[in-house]
C-alpha cells in the first residue's frame, strides 16, 4: 500500500481504488468507499489528511494526487472529485488555519481551498523577498499565526567547505497586501515538532517546559543517520551538522518509495475531543 500521511491519530494508505485508515494507538481500521480506478494517488507523491477527528460532525478525508483532490465526508458512501489547478505540480503540505484550508505545492506557492458551498482554489498573493526563498520548508499552524519553518544552508566565509544547516522561522503577515513572510528571531515560549517526510503534519506546542521540554526548539523525528537516534532537539538558528542530516529525506518532498513510512510525531486519536 502507498502511505499518504497521518492525521488525527490515523495513518492513511491507498492502493489502486482502495483506501485504509489505521488508528496508530488502538489498531482500529476504517475502510472508506472505493475510489475510482486510475486515481494515481500512490504515484508522484499523493497526500492525505482528515479535516477533523473521525467522530466529529462533517469530518472529511481529503486525498490529493497531482491533478485531483478526492473528498469523502465520513459516513457517506461515495467520493467527490475536484480538479486541482496546479499545472501538474503536486501538493507538498496541507494545513487548516482559522477555518481555511491552505495547501503548499512543491514550488512553495501557497493556495487556499474552500470545499463549500462549492469547491474553489485560489493562489495566495505573497510579496517576493530574497530572505523568504525557502529551501526545505514546513508549514506549521501556531495559534493565530501561520508559520514557515525552513532548514537552510549556511557557510563560513573563510572556509568554502564548511557548509552547515540551521532552522529559521517566519510568520505570514496578512495585515499587508500582498501578504509577506516575516522572520522571527525566536519561537518565544513555543517548540515545533516535525518529521522530514512532509506527508506527516508538523505541530506547535506552547510552554514545553511544562513537560520538561525547551522553548525555541525544533524537535525532529529521526534527523540523523545514527541508528540509535530517534529524535533530536535543535535550537532555532543554531547549526545542524551537515553530514548527519538524514540523507533519504533532506530536501525531498517524499522518499522515492511511497510505501515507506518515516519516523513521525503524532497525537493519538484518543486525545481529540477532550478539553486538553
Amino acid at each position: 500500500m502507498h502511505y499518504l500521511g497521518c492525521s488525527y491519530g490515523y495513518l492513511i494508505f491507498s492502493y489502486e481504488e482502495h483506501c485504509l485508515l489505521v488508528d496508530v494507538h488502538s489498531g482500529t481500521k476504517v475502510k472508506p468507499p472505493k475510489l475510482r480506478s486510475n486515481n494515481r494517488l500512490g504515484y508522484f507523491g499523493g497526500i492525505g489528511i482528515l479535516t477533523g477527528p473521525l467522530s466529529s460532525p462533517n469530518s472529511c478525508l481529503l486525498l490529493c494526487s497531482r491533478t485531483s483532490m478526492f473528498e469523502w465526508q465520513v459516513g457517506t458512501n461515495s467520493w467527490s472529485e475536484h480538479p486541482l489547478t496546479l499545472k501538474g505540480e503536486r501538493i507538498h503540505q496541507i494545513v487548516f488555519f482559522k477555518g481555511v484550508t491552505f495547501v503548499m505545492d512543491v514550488l512553495v506557492r501557497l493556495h487556499t481551498i474552500h470545499l463549500s458551498p462549492e469547491f474553489s482554489m485560489q493562489k495566495v498573493k505573497i510579496a517576493r523577498d530574497p530572505e523568504s526563498f525557502f529551501i526545505s520548508p514546513w508549514l506549521v499552524v501556531s495559534g493565530d499565526m501561520l508559520l514557515m519553518l525552513d532548514l537552510r544552508i549556511g557557510s563560513d566565509e573563510l572556509n568554502d567547505d564548511s557548509c552547515y544547516r540551521f532552522f529559521e522561522v517566519f510568520h505570514l503577515d496578512f495585515s499587508v497586501e500582498p501578504a509577506k513572510w516575516v522572520k522571527k528571531e525566536k519561537l518565544e515560549n513555543q517548540a515545533l515538532f516535525v518529521s522530514l517526510d512532509r506527508r506527516n503534519p508538523a505541530f506547535a506546542c506552547m510552554s514545553p517546559e511544562r513537560w520538561g521540554g525547551k522553548s525555541n526548539r525544533v524537535y525532529v523525528a529521526k534527523l540523523f543517520d545514527d541508528p540509535d537516534e530517534t529524535w533530536t532537539a535543535v535550537e532555532v538558528g543554531q547549526r545542524v551538522r551537515k553530514e548527519t542530516v538524514h540523507s533519504l529525506y533532506y530536501g525531498l518532498s517524499f522518499p522515492s518509495d511511497y510505501s515507506h513510512l518515516a519516523s513521525l510525531w503524532l497525537y493519538p486519536s484518543l486525545v481529540y475531543g477532550t478539553s486538553q
